[in-house]
């Protein structure tokens, strides 16, 4: 069965939005803190709308990612700081400190060479999603500039790794949605090639990771996320006060292990039941929500996504018409 693309892409994007939205009240919260204030998620969201009426700097950013590629029908430096400098002026919401201070020093005349954070951070992964969309036919392209868009923010190549990979997950995913054939042995086969024979150590240690976490497949939600909710994280800091609590990291190895091993666990329960329960992990949830989401996203489309989570955002609808423009430059491209 030949892929929708249009329906990729715009599935990709709404969820960044739904994912980032429902994890946003819970940042900072231990999944058990999370888990005792409801018997159902999906009542609690009915009945406290007023806590899900925002995304956060996740969605944002990625739509300003959205919008660079499509101002230069791909990649180019010059969209893209504009972009993240008009992000300033959202104004952010929730923003991490990467992000922030590394495009405030943009703004105000500094070179992005400069300026970027030495930061491990997720902020760059949870933002690559529309770049894994426009690149999916061309993976050197794909990795190429998913490590351009890191840089101009992150220097550290733990940050770039992240990034990487959630853009090949998604050009993977798109090709092998629900109703086609998925195979998690060559999932983690195709992730685990594109990072190797790199000469950064932080990208080999990813591939350890990776690993690990296909071994780990048989644990359960709660057991993966404590295991793996600050892998990679060093001192100073691993947060020991966490340790054998579900609370991920915002480290972007962990958080993006945390996002792959959830999505693998419930990617055919349901497209809600996986977009809660990446909502739902804990410490970093909106951005666990919004990478997930970029993952279950790409898997089912925007076709088979509950039209309650969808109407759950405000701007459902300009988000979509901005998948569809992503779109129609990935058409003249290929």
């Amino acid at each position: 069965m030949k892929a929708d693309y249009l329906d990729k892409f715009q599935g990709t994007l709404i969820s960044v939005a739904i994912g980032d939205t429902l994890g946003h009240p819970f940042e900072g919260r231990l999944r058990s803190d999370i888990y005792s204030r409801f018997d159902k998620f999906e009542e609690f969201i009915q009945n406290n709308k007023r806590l899900f009426n925002t995304y956060t700097d996740d969605t944002q950013l990625t739509i300003h990612t959205a919008e660079a590629l499509i101002q230069g029908g791909g990649f180019n430096f010059n969209n893209f700081i504009r972009e993240y400098v008009k992000w300033l002026d959202d104004p952010p919401i929730g923003p991490g400190y990467g992000c922030l201070s590394s495009i405030q020093k943009i703004k105000y005349g500094i070179p992005w060479e400069k300026a970027a954070s030495n930061s491990g951070g997720n902020g760059t992964a949870m933002r690559v999603a529309p770049i894994g969309l426009f690149y999916c036919k061309d993976l050197e392209d794909l990795k190429i500039n998913a490590i351009r868009s890191s840089i101009i923010t992150h220097s550290h190549p733990a940050a770039s790794a992240g990034a990487v990979v959630i853009a090949r997950a998604i050009a993977y995913l798109i090709e092998r949605g629900s109703e086609m054939h998925f195979s998690i042995e060559d999932f983690f086969n195709v992730l685990i090639s594109f990072i190797s024979g790199s000469d950064m150590e932080i990208w080999e240690e990813f591939i350890e990771i990776l690993k690990k976490l296909r071994r780990n497949l048989d644990l359960s939600v709660e057991a993966g996320l404590i295991k793996f909710s600050q892998v990679g994280v060093k001192s100073p800091y691993f947060i020991e006060q966490f340790l054998g609590q579900a609370f991920v990291h915002p480290y972007t190895l962990s958080t993006v292990a945390c996002a792959i091993f959830i999505f693998l666990k419930k990617m055919n329960s349901s497209f809600k039941e996986c977009i809660f329960e990446l909502s739902t992990a804990g410490g970093d949830s909106d951005t666990i929500g919004a990478i997930g989401g970029s993952l279950i996203g790409a898997y089912y489309g925007l076709n088979k996504i509950p039209e309650d989570l969808i109407k759950l955002i405000k701007n459902y609808k300009e988000i979509l018409q901005l998948a569809e423009s992503l779109y129609e430059k990935f058409k003249e491209r290929y």
